[in-house]
């Protein structure tokens, strides 16, 4: 069963969400690097950033945290 959240009464699929809080936090991360200047020593920033983001929404699909009461339908 593909499992769904839910907000405010609104059934809302995984991807969208999981896809939404992994680009939050290749946000964050890509504001650190840049305050590290860590880019600098990257070819491409770009593609840099895309995979980042591909990683970090692997991550959270692979090992997914725990999902506060009332969400779950």
């Amino acid at each position: 069963m593909i499992p769904e959240y839910s907000f405010g009464g609104v059934l809302v699929a995984t991807v969208p969400v999981t896809a939404f809080l992994a680009f939050i936090i290749a946000l964050l991360v890509h504001r650190l690097l840049v305050a590290l200047r860590f880019y600098r020593w990257v070819w491409h920033p770009v593609l840099f950033d895309t995979a980042l983001f591909v990683t970090i929404w692997c991550l959270i699909t692979l090992y997914p945290l725990p999902v506060p009461q009332g969400l779950l339908p």
